[in-house]
């Protein structure tokens, strides 16, 4: 039997900054994991191009005030390397939308 655990990322408006919050049920880390919010309107094909703000997972800030001003469209993710000391991949991924905060376009 396998366990399967699950990693989450959300992201919200605070005092009209962009916030990550993340969490996960699994009893070890993702191996050198990384939050990333990129600078294009897409996810990049290697997960550690286009970063306009990062940070690691490992750090107790969390949540995360990235510095960005709050908008919709932000793309943000929570990247591993796959396998040890390989390279990145994606473990979440969100976009921001007005569900999560004002209806404003990211600058």
């Amino acid at each position: 039997m396998t366990n399967q655990y699950e990693w989450t990322l959300e992201a919200y408006e605070n005092q009209g900054n962009l916030w990550l919050k993340w969490t996960t049920d699994a009893p070890f880390r993702a191996q050198q994991g990384q939050l990333h919010v990129y600078s294009g309107n897409d996810f990049p094909s290697n997960p550690q191009d286009e970063t306009k703000a990062w940070k690691w997972d490992t750090d107790k800030n969390n949540p995360w005030d990235t510095g960005q001003r709050w908008g919709t469209g932000w793309h943000c993710a929570w990247i591993a390397e796959k396998p040890s000391n390989g390279p990145y991949t994606y473990v979440v991924k969100i976009i921001t939308d007005s569900a999560m905060g004002p209806d404003v376009a990211k600058e």
